[in-house]
């Protein structure tokens, strides 16, 4: 299936693009995104515990199923004033 993948900020820069699309398999979940991305860039690992991480505009545990065509958005946290 594939997954539509968007970065911002800091995930944007470890991954090297805002947007890209992945392929997984039926059945994979949200930690299965993450462990592929993460593969694809060591600069994701350390971000990592400290991403929001939504599928399809709804903040998502790592736990949940992903679905062929959805977007997984990778949201680091974010500071401002």
């Amino acid at each position: 299936m594939k997954v539509h993948v968007l970065a911002f900020a800091q995930a944007r820069e470890a991954l090297g693009s805002s947007r890209l699309e992945i392929e997984l398999p039926e059945g994979s979940r949200v930690s299965d995104a993450l462990a592929m991305l993460e593969r694809r860039s060591d600069g994701l690992a350390p971000l990592r515990p400290h991403l929001a991480i939504a599928v399809d505009e709804t903040l998502a545990r790592s736990d949940e199923a992903l679905r062929d065509g959805c977007e997984l958005a990778l949201l680091p946290p974010v500071s401002g004033g």
